[in-house]
């Protein structure tokens, strides 16, 4: 005899089977990557975290003329790639690329989401292999969450302190996932700072108000808001990353600006450049 009993509702799926959180990093052989790497590993050990070291090739030009490529060259590199890889202690795979247009990493965005680009700063501003074209076309892209950490930074994950420019200005994170997944699973104390030459409870009451409505605080452990007067933004921050002992500097990059003053003097543009700690940077719609 058989009963014809319903089937039991499927079981929600646990939280540890959802995909691994992908650090994406900008991988070549000198040391602002290398540390980018070291950075990255720390930080995925404890999250259960995957890194991902992709290596953008570069044309080979002797004398004047453009090497071609060919499989040894090809297997040397990866080969080379890969003592980069076996030098973490976290799941760990490779990527080599001939370049890193918008249709490739968008394509590396979704074969490994949720997923954040990490990149290495160098300690010399006009270091410019440490930033070549590869990392450019991601950062004017406005696109993807970046990770910029310092070649000089000295401490080591887990970050427990995070500081969030702000500057009242309303904003809408865009393709959010990936950074509030981090964020999520560090549970970091949130500071919220605005910097102003004058007293300005509306703009800080704002500036709360608008990352609460994209979810910055849900993911904080607690929140504490922080008004800071100077005269100029960019130097009051790094003031304020002392003062609170921040482990992480969050920049909202609406993508008009963004792509608009990134390489100029403007206050996103300085931070990155000398922020003494990793920064976070999170692409919002304009």
């Amino acid at each position: 005899m058989s009963l014809d009993l319903p089937l039991p509702e499927p079981s929600a799926v646990p939280a540890d089977a959802r995909a691994p959180l992908s650090f994406i990093v900008l991988s070549n052989f000198f040391p602002a990557a290398r540390r980018a790497v070291r950075y990255a590993a720390e930080l995925a050990a404890p999250l259960g975290a995957q890194l991902v070291l992709l290596h953008v090739r570069e044309a080979t030009v002797l004398e004047g003329e453009l090497l071609p490529d060919s499989p040894e060259r090809e297997g040397d590199l990866l080969m080379a790639v890969q003592t980069l890889a076996d030098e973490v202690y976290v799941p760990t795979s490779v990527e080599l690329v001939g370049d890193l247009q918008l249709p490739t990493a968008r394509a590396l965005a979704r074969q490994y989401a949720p997923a954040l680009f990490v990149l290495g700063r160098a300690a010399d501003e006009d270091d410019e292999h440490e930033v070549g074209p590869a990392v450019l076309e991601v950062l004017r892209s406005g696109q993807f969450p970046l990770l910029l950490v310092p070649e000089t930074y000295p401490a080591a994950a887990p970050i427990d302190r995070v500081l969030l420019a702000a500057d009242g200005d309303a904003f809408n994170l865009d393709q959010p996932a990936a950074a509030l997944r981090l964020l999520g699973e560090l549970r970091p104390s949130l500071t919220v700072a605005t910097v102003s030459l004058i007293d300005d409870d509306l703009n800080c009451a704002a500036a709360l108000r608008h990352a609460k409505a994209n979810g910055l605080t849900e993911v904080a452990r607690h929140t504490t808001l922080q008004a800071v007067r100077h005269a100029y933004p960019w130097e009051g921050l790094l003031q304020t990353i002392d003062a609170t002992r921040a482990d992480l500097l969050v920049l909202v990059a609406r993508r008009h600006s963004f792509l608009d003053a990134m390489f100029h003097r403007s206050v996103t543009n300085r931070l990155l450049r000398t922020s003494p700690v990793p920064v976070l940077v999170l692409p919002a719609l304009d």
